[in-house]
C-alpha cells in the first residue's frame, strides 16, 4: 500500500504539472480537468492510507468518504465530500465527452469542456487542497494560473 507521503509527493506533482499545462497549452481545458481530479484522488488516497485503507474501485472510496455514512472513520465533511464527487464527474465529462447528468444514453451529443469547466475543477480543488492542508498540516505551493472564470484573490491555493 503506498503511504500518506507517497500520494502527497504525487498531489505535488500533480499540482506543478498543472501550473505548466495551464501556463503552455492555455485551451488544453480537458487535460487540466482530468489532473485536478487525479490530484484529488491522490489527496483522498492519502487521506484514507491514515485509515489503513486502500481501494481500487471509485464506488468504494466514495462510500468510504461519504458524509452521511455514519461508520466510516474516513468520512470526510459534506462540503468537499461533494466537491471531490463534482471533479470526478468533471473528470469523466473531459475524458469520455458525456454528461452523466445526461440521462438519454442513445445521445449523440459530445460534452466538452470549456474555460467555465476548469474553473469549477480549480474551485473543488482549492477547496479539497484547503481542507487537506488544515488537517494534516500540509504546505502546498501556490499554483499560478490563467483563467478569465475565475477573479483575482478568488481561490486560496491557484493564484
Amino acid at each position: 500500500m503506498a503511504k500518506f507521503e507517497d500520494h502527497i509527493s504525487q498531489a505535488k506533482r500533480n499540482l506543478s504539472f498543472l501550473e505548466s499545462i495551464n501556463q503552455k497549452v492555455q485551451d488544453s481545458f480537458d487535460w487540466q480537468v482530468t489532473v485536478c481530479f487525479y490530484t484529488s484522488l491522490h489527496l483522498v488516497n492519502a487521506h484514507l492510507s491514515q485509515y489503513d485503507l486502500q481501494y481500487r474501485k471509485h464506488k468504494d472510496v466514495n462510500f468510504a468518504l461519504n458524509f452521511e455514512n455514519r461508520t466510516s472513520p474516513a468520512r470526510l465533511p459534506e462540503d468537499e465530500y461533494l466537491a471531490y464527487n463534482a471533479l470526478q464527474s468533471l473528470s469523466r465529462r473531459s475524458r469520455y465527452l458525456v454528461n452523466e447528468k445526461d440521462n438519454k444514453l442513445g445521445t449523440d451529443q459530445a460534452f466538452l469542456i470549456y474555460e467555465k469547466h476548469i474553473a469549477r475543477a480549480f474551485r473543488h480543488l482549492d477547496k479539497l487542497l484547503i481542507h487537506f492542508s488544515a488537517r494534516y498540516s500540509l504546505d502546498f505551493k501556490p499554483v499560478k494560473i490563467t483563467c478569465s472564470e475565475i477573479k483575482k484573490n478568488e481561490l486560496k491555493f491557484f493564484l
